[in-house]
């Protein structure tokens, strides 16, 4: 009976699920019948959808973005690589943001929370390891991004687009506040508002860390979130969720402290970051102001007038997150708007391996090679001061004249690369022949997202010739022994061979060749590059001095040695060799100039710049 009564009792259930079978089937059904039933009631072309968008929001949006500028940049469609290369960040934060909204609507925020955190694991891959590499005649090209300086470039790049796509849960959780773990409310809070001050203060923060600010008058947005505004919302979310004021307090400490020490790493040569003393504790006061907002004022802290403080939060709230949208909001869209970085170096010495190139921004003057693009493999300018007063030189100052160029790499967009050779005169009379090579980022996604600079290598030598004013000829020059191309350095002066000084093999990735001529559109001189530019520097303005420098020269395409035709001037503020970096980054007043266009007694191919004291040469000021 107890058998039978089962039976019957299964097959009930069967019947109320399915109905009955057809007369002389049978009627006792196992479970192992019932649920695949089961499961292909469930597959509805909704649970397909919702499974579909899971699985390829938000990393696949951005990923055929990247997809697709890489197909304009293999067909040579240039107008269309560079637009999307230069949107792709924007597109990654969109495709995260909004991808992060959708799985927040399907799946519960700690499922939601995982399931970004996989999409940008996955970026991870497919941006740094699992891309193409190829080769192309003699050389490997390579699609992958650049880890950076510090090998996290992809780390933070990641971080960010987690960060966009993780603050959906984390806003949803926090409207469940009464459903949460009470145990994992404080570090759910501390979690979130790391997520939110990643969103509300990443690119400004970023920049400020790598030594960039923006243009006046935006500074002072920049200002305010590096000072913590942001942290207003950070405090009302996180007091939201751990109803705690003292939470929300500790919640703009810890993200002052994480983001600090997950940026420290980026290069910032003399960057002053004794600011943090000053930020941190202001990010934990805009927190506490922020969970005041939320939970209204403590009774410890309702003492004297503050008994009678009783406004309507409600309001002060809404204003409190509106502040915080107007800063953050406005850091995407005058993302573009930064000031342009200088390359420089900390020290000089006489001393072999130390760095000579001066100050974060030195007055500079140049002339430029006014011409198309040519891409070759060797330049070359000789150098001569012809007068120097060497007491005029401070201790810690000196005299620069020489010639820098410009390389890209053959494939990442915003990786690009600075060639310097130079003379200096240092104020004991010791004269350096010097090379340095840079590796620059502009903020592309390419190379995280983030402004970074790094002298990759640099190469000096103490020289000895007759006297100050001995014609010193340099030479940068592209060479290749297998399996590598290298750059070499030479110098030569009267009685010496050419000398080998400096030599370095870059990353396979590189063109091998250097960039010269102009290349621009828009607005002058902002939208232009001087790939070549020939002229003096020093670290801050020295009177009593005169230099030539002479046949600013390159290899031809052709193979042969050609003179520089057509030149104009430069100066140091606008002296871009790309979109953001330029030499100098001040110009050098008191300077004149003479050359075959102001004076036809002087050969083709000559420039003398002299410090004069007075007056300063204008932009585009033709030499010959």
């Amino acid at each position: 009976m107890l058998v039978e009564g089962a039976e019957y009792s299964r097959e009930n259930i069967f019947q109320r699920e399915y109905g009955k079978f057809p007369l002389g089937q049978e009627s006792i059904v196992s479970p192992s019948q019932v649920f695949p039933a089961k499961l292909l009631q469930s597959l509805t072309l909704r649970g397909i959808l919702r499974g579909v968008l899971l699985a390829f929001f938000p990393w696949a949006p951005a990923y055929l973005f990247e997809r697709a500028d890489f197909w304009f940049g293999q067909t040579n469609n240039g107008y269309w690589y560079y637009r999307f290369s230069s949107t792709r960040l924007e597109a990654f934060v969109i495709s995260f943001a909004l991808g992060g909204i959708l799985v927040a609507y399907l799946l519960r925020s700690r499922w939601a929370v995982i399931q970004v955190l996989l999409s940008a694991s996955l970026v991870y891959v497919l941006f740094y390891f699992a891309c193409p590499t190829y080769m192309v005649g003699p050389v490997w090209k390579s699609e992958c991004y650049s880890f950076g300086p510090d090998g996290l470039a992809g780390v933070r790049l990641c971080t960010m687009m987690f960060s966009f796509g993780a603050l959906p849960a984390i806003v949803r959780a926090s409207y469940k506040e009464g459903k949460l773990n009470k145990r994992l409310r404080p570090w759910i809070a501390l979690f979130g508002a790391f997520i939110t001050s990643v969103v509300t203060a990443w690119f400004p923060l970023t920049a400020w860390f790598s030594g960039v600010t923006y243009l006046a008058p935006l500074v002072l947005f920049q200002a305010a979130l590096l000072f913590g505004v942001s942290e207003i919302a950070v405090g009302i979310q996180a007091a939201k969720i751990s109803r705690s004021v003292l939470v929300a307090t500790a919640s703009g400490f810890t993200s002052a402290l994480l983001l600090s020490g997950f940026l420290w790493p980026l290069l910032c040569p003399s960057c002053d970051r004794s600011l943090l003393f000053l930020t941190v504790p202001s990010w934990g006061f805009f927190a506490l102001i922020g969970g005041i907002l939320e939970l209204g004022l403590p009774r410890r802290l309702s003492v004297g007038p503050l008994r009678h403080f009783n406004p309507r939060l409600e309001d002060i709230r809404r204003v409190g997150i509106a502040v915080v949208l107007l800063f953050s909001l406005w850091t995407l869209v005058s993302f573009d708007l930064w000031d342009p970085s200088v390359l420089y170096a900390t020290s000089i010495s006489p001393g072999p391996g130390q760095l000579t190139l001066g100050a974060p921004a030195y007055p500079y003057v140049a002339g430029y090679y006014n011409s198309t693009l040519y891409r070759i493999c060797c330049v070359q300018i000789g150098v001569s001061f012809t007068k120097v007063d060497l007491k005029a030189l401070a201790p810690n100052n000196f005299l620069m004249a020489g010639m820098g160029v410009q390389s890209p790499n053959c494939c990442i967009d915003g990786w690009d690369f600075g060639w310097r050779a130079d003379l200096f005169v240092l104020p004991n009379g010791t004269r350096i022949v010097s090379g340095s090579t840079w590796e620059t980022c502009d903020g592309n996604a390419n190379c995280g997202g983030i402004f970074w600079e790094h002298l990759r290598y640099h190469a000096q030598q103490i020289i000895s010739p007759t006297n100050t004013s001995t014609q010193v000829y340099l030479r940068m020059m592209w060479q290749y022994d297998r399996p590598d191309w290298h750059a070499d350095w030479y110098y030569n002066y009267t009685g010496q061979p050419w000398t080998k000084f400096g030599s370095f093999v870059p990353d396979f990735r590189e063109g091998h060749y250097f960039d010269i001529g102009v290349v621009g559109f828009g607005s002058y001189p902002w939208a232009y590059a001087f790939f070549y530019q020939f002229g003096a520097a020093s670290k801050t303005p020295v009177p009593g001095w005169s230099v030539q420098l002479l046949y600013p020269s390159f290899v031809h395409p052709d193979g042969s040695w050609r003179l520089m035709e057509r030149a104009n001037i430069i100066q140091g503020w606008h002296s871009y060799w790309k979109a953001s970096y330029r030499w100098g980054g001040q110009p050098y007043n008191g300077v004149s100039a003479l050359a075959n266009a102001n004076d036809e007694t002087i050969p083709l191919g000559i420039l003398q710049l002299s410090y004069a004291g007075t007056g300063s040469l204008k932009d585009k000021t033709v030499l010959w």
